[in-house]
């Protein structure tokens, strides 16, 4: 363990390394919502096809239900000092948790890839403004991005945490500047009042559109403790977490429609782009810092989470070397990637994490009120063992809560699988949406196996950093 990474694999960061303050948390998560990537989730066709207004109401209220679920967990994470995948020993079992945290190591690998690839071709559109080589022209400056991204966003990483809370000041203040111009230069090309009188859609599909949304802050669920355990009090992990990426997030979603809405493209990130270099050489080099600080301030947080995530397969993992590594494979990812399904992406992330984290949250908050044994959380034997390991309610729950997820968007995410298991099903996606009736069926299935076969009693000790 070092001063920089304290805490890592299954011990509680210590007292005194618990530096970061609801303004430091609220910094970071607004750093990582002010993401190129957010404009385009803004862009995408169910939340466009309700129209300015009712979209703006999906937005929120798809970022109020996801960024509740950040609070939560980032709330546990601040009080007992530990990540997020060791925080799902306790309802999943020592051995289930390698499940949600391989998977996550996947996600977040697949996140840093698509994020460097996205962030070279915005790079290349203001390029142009600029006068520099393009990918098309010399193909060799896909790598020299790419790479370079690769690099950056892995050194942030690490950093650890006594960097973030310097450096996050000081980006926070030129993302926050960056944005506003951002934001000026939108609303001044395209006429709001004249969007706001377009209605279209129903309250019924806002909520079907606001899945969008929550799988967003899903996507961030089993990656919130890893940093809110540097916290100083639980409050600050909580607040911080939810108002950073709430307010950053709605701004962004926000753009992301308004513009989509204009222009009638489904690419708004790369029309907000142009637009800014077309404004004159200073607004495309506003746009090039935009771009390269939203994806360091974001992307840092996949590496840095996948070493935390994958220290819970494996404890005595190197915790520097594994950053390096961790950044190495996003790179080649985005080194090969020509297309990403971002749409399908995202919803096979609320699939799988959505269900598994609404577990874990009702197993903490309800049945264990948020005690922790947090010395015997690796124990052999101990009381997070349960049955070779594996606590089966949860799993069980858990995979209730997919199936009730995946049929209400059309069993997307299984038939995407089809080449590989030969499985086709078919159902027609309900209007209301997946996230609700999933989170209500995710809690109510392991309420009820978890009463009917008891789980044993709640751990006596409560670690906390504060409330």
């Amino acid at each position: 363990m070092t001063e920089e990474h304290p805490g890592l694999s299954t011990e509680p960061v210590a007292p005194k390394q618990r530096i970061l303050t609801t303004f430091d948390i609220t910094q970071l998560w607004f750093g990582a919502a002010i993401s190129i990537g957010e404009i385009w989730g803004g862009g995408l066709a169910p939340l466009t096809a309700l129209g300015l207004g009712l979209g703006l109401i999906a937005i929120v209220c798809g970022r109020v239900v996801g960024n509740g679920l950040m609070a939560a967990m980032a709330r546990s994470g601040a009080e007992t000092g530990l990540p997020t995948l060791v925080l799902t020993r306790p309802v999943f079992g020592i051995r289930g948790s390698y499940i949600p945290a391989f998977l996550n190591v996947l996600q977040l690998i697949g996140w840093t890839g698509w994020m460097l690839f996205a962030t070279y071709l915005y790079l290349n559109i203001v390029a142009g403004f600029l006068g520099l080589p393009s990918g098309e022209s010399v193909p060799a400056m896909r790598f020299v991005w790419i790479i370079l991204l690769g690099a950056l966003c892995t050194l942030w990483a690490w950093g650890g945490s006594r960097f973030w809370k310097a450096a996050q000041r000081v980006s926070t203040i030129l993302l926050l500047l960056l944005t506003v111009a951002m934001t000026a230069v939108v609303l001044l090309k395209y006429d709001v009042r004249a969007l706001w009188g377009q209605a279209a859609g129903t309250p019924l599909q806002a909520l079907g559109a606001a899945d969008l949304v929550i799988a967003m802050s899903v996507s961030w669920l089993p990656l919130v403790a890893d940093y809110s355990r540097y916290a100083v009090k639980g409050r600050a992990g909580a607040s911080g977490t939810f108002w950073g990426y709430f307010v950053g997030g709605v701004w962004m979603y926000a753009v992301g429609l308004l513009v989509a809405l204009a222009t009638h493209t489904d690419t708004p990130d790369s029309m907000v782009l142009s637009v800014m270099g077309g404004q004159g050489f200073a607004w495309a080099l506003a746009a090039i810092l935009l771009v390269l600080l939203s994806t360091v301030t974001t992307t840092f947080l996949d590496i840095y989470s996948t070493v935390v995530s994958a220290q819970n397969l494996f404890p005595r993992l190197p915790a520097r070397m594994s950053n390096v590594i961790a950044g190495a494979l996003g790179t080649v990812i985005a080194l090969t990637l020509n297309v990403f399904g971002y749409q399908p992406f995202l919803l096979a992330i609320g699939a799988v994490f959505l269900p598994a984290f609404t577990v874990v949250l009702v197993d903490h908050y309800f049945l264990r009120r948020r005690q922790v044994q947090a010395a015997r959380i690796a124990e052999r034997g101990g009381p997070y063992w349960y049955l070779g390991g594996y606590n089966w309610r949860a799993i069980m729950a858990w995979i209730v809560g997919f199936a009730v997820y995946d049929w209400a968007q059309g069993f997307s995410s299984i038939n995407a699988l089809g080449g590989v298991t030969g499985l086709k099903l078919s159902a027609t996606p309900w209007t209301s949406g997946a996230s609700i009736p999933c989170i209500l069926v995710s809690a109510a299935v392991y309420l009820l196996l978890a009463y009917a076969f008891r789980i044993g009693k709640p751990a006596a000790v409560r670690v906390t950093a504060g409330s």
